[in-house]
Formats: C-alpha cells, structure tokens, sequence
C-alpha cells in the first residue's frame, strides 16, 4: 500500500511538474526568407527603333548629259606624205610647230607639215615648209624643197592624210614674199596648199646664210 501511495506521489509530481514547466513547442516567428527578394527590373533597355535606314536621295545619273553637236567637224588625221611627180619628189612628212619664241620649226632634211594649220579635207589652209639649201655638215643630203621653184602652174601633187587618204591638188600660183609676210600661212577660209621655201639672194646671217625671199607655192583641190 505505501509503494502504491508514493508511486502516486511521484507520478503526481511528474504531470504537476510537467503541468507548470510543460515545455513549449518551436515558436512561429522562426525566421522565413522574405518576400522581398529582388527580381529583375522591368526596365531593361531593349534596341531602340530609331536605327537609321537608307535614305532615299541616292542621285541618279541627270539626263542634262550634253552629246555631240552635228556641227564637229572631224578630228584632223595630219598629213603625212607628199608627191609631186614633176619634181620625182615622194616624200613624208614630219609634223612641226612654233619654237618658244614663236618661230616656225623648219626641219633640216625633211619636209615638214604645219600642225597648227589645217588638213586635208577641213576646208582650210594647208601649210608644209623646207629648206632649199643643203647644210655645210651634211653636204650629200639634198634639200627636199631645192628645185620647188621649177614647178609651173597646173602641176600636180598629192597628200597622203593619216589614215591613208590621197588627196589630189594643182599649182595655181607661185609668189616670192618677204618673211615677214606671215599672212600666207595664216587660215583662208577655204581649202588650199600652201608649200613654203626659200629664193632669192644669199646674204649672210650670224654664222649661217639666209635667202632674202620665200618662195609661196599655193595648190588648190584638183576637183575645183
């Protein structure tokens, strides 16, 4: 009976004491990861729309291009050999000048054509030049134009144009001119041949010999 009584006791002691100091569950505030996390902005840039395009004014060809007017006469092809069978002459002919000064260009052994002056076919004045006399260092070179002086009017001669053309004239004046008679090498306003040389008397220049005259020889086109 008294083991009864304070088994009792003791049991009564554990639920009263458990009663008062009874432990007490986990509270709620134990800590949560908050709500407050931070999410990715909304306002991230994204491409812009302005990018610009092409523009439209890319410049076309104008049509105000100008063409060829009817009126061109034909590029001058030159002249580039003479024939004058009465003289045995058949020569080409070198294209020449005016030097610095103005002064024509006569070459020494050869005949040369006036590139400033006309050619065959452009309706205007034709000019070719030489020497009548020989050079004292080259005395076995003949003048090409040393015996021109005995062409009688009426001969004829021929021109040879650069792309391969003949072209036919006749003497129809021979005149002696002083040189500073330029105006016959000058344009006519028609088609002629003009062929410049030297006559007259020998005078002595410096250290070489000059001829007081010109001698001007004018061929119009044979099919006048």
């Amino acid at each position: 009976m008294r083991k009864r009584l304070l088994c009792l006791a003791l049991l009564l002691t554990l639920v009263g004491c458990g009663a008062r100091t009874a432990l007490t569950p986990p509270t709620a505030t134990v800590l949560a990861p908050t709500a407050t996390v931070l999410a990715p902005t909304a306002t991230v840039l994204a491409p812009t729309a302005t990018v610009l395009a092409p523009t439209a004014t890319v410049l076309a060809p104008t049509a105000t291009l100008r063409t060829p007017t009817a009126t061109l006469r034909a590029e001058p092809s030159g002249v580039v050999r003479l024939v004058i069978p009465a003289l045995g002459l058949d020569r080409e002919l070198e294209s020449v000048g005016l030097d610095r000064n103005r002064v024509p260009v006569v070459p020494k052994h050869e005949i040369g054509w006036y590139n400033l002056s006309a050619s065959p076919g452009q309706g205007e004045n034709i000019v070719l030049w030489g020497h009548v006399l020989r050079f004292k260092a080259t005395p076995k070179i003949p003048a090409p134009f040393a015996r021109l002086q005995e062409l009688a009017v009426g001969s004829p001669l021929t021109l040879y144009s650069g792309d391969g053309v003949a072209h036919e004239y006749l003497v129809i004046e021979q005149v002696w001119a002083t040189p500073d008679q330029v105006a016959y090498i000058l344009p006519k306003g028609r088609e002629l041949v003009t062929l410049v040389s030297c006559i007259g008397d020998k005078v002595v220049v410096g250290a070489g010999v000059e001829m007081t005259h010109r001698l001007i020889t004018i061929a119009a086109p044979a099919s006048q």
